[in-house]
């Protein structure tokens, strides 16, 4: 009877998807620029853009919808580094 009754559950969850989240759920927006220096330009965006998400998230803490956008490359040819600038945004539950 056992596996009867798990089988029973798993096709109703298959069947019954859980719902998303809707707009409505998330309406805060937030958004926040941070700025990161490193080795390769690849590695200041991406820490960049760690900041930044780190920071709406510190403000948000359940976020959806995330944009990137990269504001600003800059090589310092001196130091081999690279400072990137990201702006990172979301709408998120206050």
């Amino acid at each position: 009877m056992r596996p009867l009754l798990l089988s029973a559950v798993i096709v109703t969850a298959l069947v019954n998807p859980v719902s998303s989240a809707s707009a409505a759920d998330y309406p805060v927006p937030r958004s926040s620029t941070q700025t990161a220096t490193a080795r390769g330009s690849d590695a200041a965006i991406e820490l960049a853009s760690d900041y930044a998400r780190g920071a709406v998230l510190a403000a948000g803490v359940d976020c959806v919808g995330w944009r990137y956008g990269l504001i600003k490359l800059v090589e310092h040819p001196s130091t081999s580094l690279y400072s990137a600038t990201v702006r990172a945004s979301a709408t998120c539950v206050s």
